[in-house]
């Protein structure tokens, strides 16, 4: 990903007329920096998902405000304090499922796994949000089975963009 986000900046003041904004990829340091300050903010990861803990020591934070209309990956503490009760935990309407939200796009989308089946990763648009329920009547997207199918997604969003 690293690789793919150098090609894109290279050439985006060429193609965009104007420089990037600072786009990055954090590896490696998330789990670490997370014990640190807030153990459990780990452990409740965790207990959620697995994945996502695992995600966070390959991809602890992961902020692309240049690619589409942004694109970002929350650290595990921002994902943790959403748990918490910081952003939904359940959603209602269009499709119904208890999640864990993780990432979001600079047009107020959220990204989100559920943790019926721990694999679904959704697109919610932005909508209503009642306490920790997000409430959507249309436009809920299944854009990943997987973690590793949403990484498939962002670098193809690179390619795009």
């Amino acid at each position: 990903m690293r690789g793919e986000l150098a090609v894109y900046l290279n050439e985006f003041e060429f193609r965009f007329g104007y420089p990037p904004d600072l786009n990055s990829v954090e590896t490696g340091s998330g789990c670490d920096e997370a014990v640190r300050y807030e153990a459990s903010a780990v452990s409740a990861v965790s207990a959620v998902s697995g994945d996502l803990a695992l995600l966070d020591r390959h991809i602890s934070r992961l902020s692309l405000p240049d690619v589409g209309v942004g694109l970002f990956v929350h650290s595990v503490r921002q994902t943790a304090d959403g748990l918490r009760g910081d952003l939904p935990t359940r959603v209602v309407g269009e499709v119904e499922d208890s999640v864990v939200v993780f990432g979001s796009d600079g047009g107020g989308a959220l990204f989100a796994l559920s943790r019926t089946d721990g694999a679904t990763v959704y697109r919610f648009p932005p909508a209503r949000v009642d306490g920790s329920v997000y409430r959507c009547a249309e436009g809920i997207e299944v854009v990943a089975l997987g973690l590793r199918g949403f990484l498939v997604h962002v670098e193809s969003e690179l390619r795009r963009s």
